[in-house]
């Protein structure tokens, strides 16, 4: 994944920067040529239109007009008029172009006039059966132009030139008086493209309007068809060529109407970005080494801590809770590390919380199920002596020994957990009820919301601290005083408190008792200890470290007051208070 991410992006930067840069390159060679190619062909223009005016010269010389008036001419005229005719022609050899091979004079009469520069003497006797001079005479005086081809002197000698040909016209007559010849070789044309730059790597050419090549600079596609049709006035283009892939740029000498055009192998183009291409190509090779090291590496940091990790999960899933891990930095996997080993010690803790919670479950069902047979066997008993007491007409007896067997009859049928308040409260009174017979002073007041009646609280929390009120509260004064029972809401959880204005106990004995209730030391011959400690560790098992009991107060000769704190719990199955470690 890390590769791909480093990769990926070079790859597409390298891919598409190559395209634009090798698209810019071409875009910006074609240009350059269309420039080149532009002044090369004003360059053959000029040279043509040179070829074009010797031309003209000569058939507009005076000696040659003199020479082409009609016949009747004497011996020494006709003479004169020859030697006329091959001055004109001399002077076209020796004054403008050192290229000129010969130039020729063919009359009417089938007469041939020569004279010869840098070449030699060429038989054109069969000049009526050539195809160039029916072209002369066709075109009715204008120049024409006759590709290259290899020029055979009569020595055998064969040479590489062109020509340019014209019919002088006999304007009075509307015939040709005879037929201009200049054989010219390619050292002018070499000259011309020798002036213009562009490295050796690309052709330069000469096409005429047949497709012919007329020069090429290497001369080695000379009297060779073009290989592809030149239509447009202009342009580039991109063409396969003998297997290699060219760029064809041309353009159109508005005089001759030949077509200069240029080939380069596209490879030549692409050089530097070849150069690039690879450059961008090593780096990337080198950024994949490296990623493939990031990946690697980052892969190790990564994975073995967390295969580690998922080692030790599974032995806490196979029960260990002991296994910690051990983290080497404080990256993310070092905050990991920490997250997993407080969760396995909490796990740890909580594990051993139920465990102990499973176990005083237990032990007390099976001291509920012991005790359930003997208030069962004295709940039958008591039914029967209060049966005997109404006989005898007691009925203040029957009636205490009534109520306490109710008392022992909701005794024997609770078994579940939790409890509604209401209910708890449905204890008390049936337990003071009895008190009230035998003490009669003796006051019980309730106060407790409505809403606080309906929540569940634990069984026997509230009615063995009413007892221990009364028995050593109020025994003191003669079972005279009162109880006062409160409780409310408080930050979502039921705060009751009971409260005596009986003997009361010391600030040092209030600090005694509390101390045992936290450090878990009981005094077995201390009843007072015994149902505080059991209500106490009860309340804190079942809801949690911050719930419990608490001796508010306990002057001696004022009174105590106890308070009791559990969650405040609308269902009997709704989740318990988050645990607080035990």
């Amino acid at each position: 994944m890390y590769t791909l991410m480093i990769l990926m992006p070079m790859l597409v930067v390298t891919f598409f920067g190559f395209q634009t840069y090798s698209s810019n390159m071409k875009e910006r060679a074609s240009d350059f040529s269309l420039e080149l190619l532009n002044q090369l062909g004003k360059n053959v223009d000029h040279y043509f239109n040179e070829l074009d005016r010797i031309s003209l010269t000569f058939s507009m010389d005076s000696g040659v007009e003199k020479a082409l008036l009609p016949s009747g001419k004497s011996a020494f005229e006709q003479y004169q008029d020859k030697m006329m005719i091959d001055k004109a022609l001399m002077d076209i050899v020796l004054v403008p172009f050192q290229d000129v091979i010969g130039t020729y004079f063919i009359n009417p009469n089938g007469d041939i006039f020569s004279r010869y520069g840098s070449g030699q003497q060429v038989d054109y006797g069969n000049f009526r059966n050539e195809s160039w001079y029916k072209e002369a005479l066709e075109a009715e005086g204008k120049g024409v132009l006759i590709p290259t081809y290899y020029l055979r002197s009569i020595e055998g000698r064969e040479e590489l030139s062109f020509s340019f040909v014209r019919s002088l016209i006999d304007v009075s007559k509307n015939q040709s008086a005879g037929i201009f010849r200049m054989d010219i070789s390619l050292n002018g044309l070499s000259e011309v493209f020798s002036s213009v730059g562009g490295g050796t790597e690309q052709e330069l050419l000469i096409v005429d309007s047949q497709g012919h090549i007329i020069y090429d600079r290497d001369k080695s596609k000379i009297t060779q068809m073009f290989p592809i049709t030149l239509e447009q006035e202009s342009g580039s283009i991109v063409k396969r060529i003998d297997g290699k892939e060219v760029m064809i740029s041309y353009v159109t000498a508005p005089f001759s109407g030949m077509k200069i055009a240029n080939i380069i192998e596209l490879s030549e183009l692409t050089r530097n970005v070849d150069i690039l291409r690879n450059l961008l190509w090593t780096l990337t090779g080198v950024a994949l080494f490296l990623s493939i090291g990031l990946s690697v590496f980052l892969t190790r940091r990564l994975l073995l801590p967390l295969k580690k990790m998922k080692s030790l999960m599974n032995k806490v899933e196979n029960g260990d809770y002991s296994v910690q891990f051990k983290a080497q930095s404080n990256d993310e996997i070092g905050k990991l590390a920490g997250s997993f080993n407080h969760m396995v010690r909490k796990i740890n803790e909580l594990v051993h919380h139920i465990f102990v919670i499973r176990i005083l479950k237990r032990d007390a069902d099976f001291k509920v199920l012991q005790s359930k047979i003997n208030p069962h066997f004295l709940y039958n008993t008591l039914e029967s002596i209060s049966m005997k007491a109404e006989v005898d007409n007691n009925y203040e007896v029957a009636d205490m020994i009534s109520r306490l067997g109710r008392l022992f009859r909701m005794t024997i049928n609770h078994d579940k957990e939790l409890i509604l308040l209401a209910k708890e409260m449905e204890y008390v009174e049936n337990y003071v009820s009895i008190q009230k017979i035998r003490f009669p002073n003796l006051s019980f007041i309730v106060d407790i919301e409505p809403e606080v009646m309906k929540s569940y609280i634990l069984p026997w929390t509230i009615q063995p601290l009413v007892e221990n009120a009364i028995i050593h509260g109020l025994a003191p004064h003669n079972h005279e005083g009162s109880i006062y029972i409160k409780a409310a809401l408080v930050d979502k959880d039921v705060v009751i408190r009971i409260m005596d204005n009986g003997k009361g106990m010391s600030e040092e004995k209030r600090r005694d008792i509390q101390a045992q209730l936290l450090t878990n030391i009981d005094k077995d011959d201390d009843q007072i200890h015994i149902g505080l400690k059991n209500i106490f560790d009860r309340i804190r098992y079942y809801f949690g470290d911050r719930y419990g009991l608490v001796i508010l107060s306990g002057e001696q000769g004022i009174g105590t007051t106890i308070e009791i704190r559990m969650k405040y719990l609308k269902e009997e199955g709704e989740p318990l208070a988050e645990y607080h470690g035990h």
